[in-house]
């Protein structure tokens, strides 16, 4: 089976557009987001509506949360809260009942992976940025695979599966993959995934990002697409949110 995972489109619809098309042609069986749906960009429902219409199987991100008030914008810094209202002030009533049916982490134990918006100590909030962060969260794993979204970056994380080392400092290894490229699964170690963002993406390169799972061969593929990224900014300023929200896509910063 080969399963298309994506992050963080983000109100996105050009990248995630992009990034759906990309993953058809590729072969990808099924669609798996993990999360922040909605939240910066202009187009909230398109993007849900573009999901569902693809019967992707989805989870609810820190963003989705807070524009159902499940989480309090407070804590968010001042252009995503107002990013986030305008957004609560534009969901339509039958988005705002499907992303509320949303889980924040999922186990597919057939194909021994699952999925998780931030963490699996912290599943909306907590951000995985380096190697000792992601430490503490390998022994929560129920598989040997975990994708996790959240921090918009691309990055393979991954440890010894062997329990009984565990006592003594093992190393994680942690690398960034901006670029893309290809993972192997190991059978001797547990490994993490973040696909990057195909909304808004944070690692220094614009191209919307996603992955491609081979749940045969044990494989994942991070790649990156081209895709209209004046018009999503465009729609950002035409909808009247803040600007550095449709800047940043030009920069992937």
């Amino acid at each position: 089976m080969k399963f298309l995972i994506i992050s963080d489109s983000h109100g996105n619809f050009h990248g995630l557009e992009a990034v759906l098309r990309q993953g058809a042609a590729r072969g990808c069986e099924k669609i798996v987001c993990l999360g922040d749906i909605v939240g910066y960009g202009a187009h909230p429902n398109e993007c849900c509506e573009l999901l569902r219409e693809q019967n992707a199987i989805c989870l609810s991100g820190n963003h989705d949360a807070a524009v159902l008030g499940k989480i309090n914008d407070q804590w968010f810094n001042t252009v995503a809260q107002t990013a986030v209202r305008w957004t609560r002030a534009q969901l339509s009533p039958q988005n705002r009942i499907w992303l509320d049916s949303l889980p924040a982490h999922r186990v597919f134990e057939e194909w021994d992976f699952e999925v998780v918006h931030a963490s699996l100590r912290e599943p909306w909030e907590e951000y995985i940025t380096h190697a000792e962060i992601a430490r503490p969260n390998f022994p929560l794993m129920q598989t040997a695979l975990l994708f996790f979204g959240h921090t918009h970056q691309t990055v393979c994380a991954a440890m010894t599966a062997d329990r009984s080392a565990w006592q003594k400092p093992i190393e994680v290894q942690w690398v960034p993959m901006p670029g893309g490229g290809e993972i192997e699964v190991e059978a001797e170690e547990l490994t993490m995934v973040n696909p990057g963002s195909c909304g808004q993406p944070r690692d220094g390169n614009a191209l919307a990002k996603g992955a491609i799972f081979d749940s045969q061969a044990r494989s994942v593929e991070i790649f990156g697409v081209e895709y209209d990224a004046k018009a999503a900014r465009n729609a950002i300023l035409e909808a009247g949110l803040p600007r550095m929200l449709g800047d940043r896509l030009l920069r992937g910063q």
